[in-house]
């Protein structure tokens, strides 16, 4: 999957980023372009290698007890349905959480 997009990163107004994780604040020098071109440059890549993958027939999603397997009705795409411990039930994701139809 070869793509023509060209991506550029965000003028620095500053030295040094911030980044936020819950009450947590993290200041570090904010990378150089060289820097952000080189990891988009890898993750573009990385993007075409998964993306490739994907697009082959066949991946095999194997169950695993108490998880639960979901996808979408194809006869209805607005109906997911959920495979777990053998049950499978039709419905959709309300606030998060999975609501089952009769």
């Amino acid at each position: 999957m070869a793509t023509n997009a060209v991506i550029q990163p965000r003028a620095r107004k500053s030295k040094s980023r911030k980044v936020r994780f819950g009450d947590v604040t993290v200041t570090a020098p904010a990378p150089s372009t060289a820097l952000v071109q080189h990891n988009i440059r890898l993750s573009t890549q990385a993007l075409e290698r998964v993306a490739k993958r994907l697009a082959k027939p066949g991946v095999t999603l194997r169950a695993k007890k108490d998880v639960p397997l979901y996808s979408l009705d194809s006869d209805n795409p607005d109906v997911m349905i959920r495979k777990l411990n053998g049950k499978i039930e039709r419905g959709a994701i309300v606030n998060g959480v999975f609501q089952a139809v009769d």
